[in-house]
């Protein structure tokens, strides 16, 4: 009898264990989205998701911005990075309209090199909104350490600064590597979620190291480029004047004397500017040549300028926020390389009607396509040409 008994009482058990084990399955599976994600994010579990949702309630995807070089060249960096974060946000890789995009954030790294402290510092003074970044977020012994996880996760180049998987856009077809990314974390990876309390940038992250053109993305996101952007106007010092065209002289042949030939800065020689890229001005029209470097060095396009009646002024001595600054007050057209970050940004936030952006057909360095905008304030503000160098 004692026997019996005491089986019963272990099958009771046995039963009262089930029980409890089941309704702890049942109650989890009960809990909201979020209380689970948070449950799984503190147990760091690893799952196949089975759809975007489990990765939308979960970790919000880090965009890795790589900068580097002087204000022009992080600021068509950062917009590229904040373009990429929007688009994310959008959900347009969704054939569904009605699913909502991943949560993003754009973690900050700089390079090694102490260019970044000025440009750093230009951004900060004269886009205000970029003051709630650390530019050195990602310089770090932890960021190095999930680069190599997501190396060991997902392939690509476990040197960091080297290329990691996912180096966001590897393709004129943007934003479609954007896509891959997406589908291939989505079905064939496992899910490393993201736990606040341990890191800051997710598993996996994205990375990028590209400049903002006037692609798909900058002609979707002008808008919210130009609200983010919004430029202080204490950075200026002096305008263009209405009625008058600007031409941005880089002048890369005086800035790097041993390098620019083997880099192909090479820009419109002084007849090429008049004759060419102002070419359809008329007699009496102003221009305005802005330059970084002394108004001597500018002095043969000032000839040139003025050999066809145009009324010219040099404007420099100025540091660079503030001659970005003029080439954004323009109001009629402007004129610059192509291939420099600098003018381009100036023209995609300024208020020109018209930007002439040339290159030469003997760079290296040329823009192999150009978008065609549709956005409203973009549709046909840039005008792409090449011009042939003089025999």
């Amino acid at each position: 009898m004692e026997s019996r008994s005491s089986g019963a009482k272990r099958s009771w058990r046995r039963v009262f264990v089930i029980c409890g084990v089941a309704s702890l399955v049942v109650t989890y599976f009960f809990l909201s989205p979020q209380l689970r994600a948070s449950i799984s994010n503190e147990m760091e579990v690893h799952h196949e998701p089975v759809n975007h949702h489990d990765i939308i309630e979960t970790v919000p995807v880090t965009i890795v911005c790589q900068l580097s070089g002087e204000m022009g060249n992080n600021l068509a960096k950062l917009g590229r990075c904040l373009s990429l974060k929007w688009w994310l946000e959008s959900g347009a890789f969704y054939n569904s309209t009605d699913k909502l995009g991943y949560a993003a954030r754009v973690a900050l790294r700089h390079q090694d090199h102490n260019k970044w402290v000025r440009g750093a510092k230009d951004l900060q003074r004269c886009f205000p909104n970029t003051n709630q970044f650390d530019f050195s977020e990602a310089n770090n012994p932890e960021f190095e350490s999930i680069w190599k996880m997501q190396h060991k996760l997902l392939g690509g180049n476990e040197r960091v600064s080297g290329t990691p998987p996912f180096n966001e856009i590897n393709t004129v077809d943007a934003p479609f590597p954007l896509q891959s990314f997406v589908s291939e974390v989505s079905k064939r990876h496992s899910l490393v979620y993201n736990t606040a309390s341990k890191r800051n940038v997710s598993l996996p992250f994205l990375f990028s190291d590209y400049f903002q053109s006037i692609d798909a993305l900058a002609d979707r996101f002008y808008q919210e480029s130009r609200q983010f952007f919004h430029f202080n106007e204490s950075c200026c010092t002096v305008k263009a004047d209405p009625d008058e065209n600007v031409f941005h002289y880089r002048n890369f042949k005086k800035e790097m004397p041993k390098r620019w030939n083997g880099f192909g800065f090479h820009e419109a020689d002084p007849q090429q500017a008049a004759n060419e890229v102002f070419g359809h001005l008329k007699e009496g029209d102003k221009v305005a040549i802005v330059t970084r470097f002394g108004g001597e060095s500018a002095q043969p396009y000032v000839d040139a300028f003025e050999a066809r009646g145009l009324k010219v002024r040099v404007v420099d001595g100025n540091d660079g926020p503030a001659d970005f600054c003029f080439l954004m007050s323009a109001q009629k057209e402007i004129a610059g390389m192509a291939i420099s970050t600098y003018f381009a940004w100036a023209g995609y936030l300024g208020n020109a009607t018209r930007v002439i952006s040339y290159q030469m057909a003997s760079s290296k360095l040329k823009i192999l396509s150009h978008h065609n905008c549709t956005s409203k304030g973009l549709r046909g503000k840039f005008d792409f040409v090449t011009l042939n160098n003089v025999l």
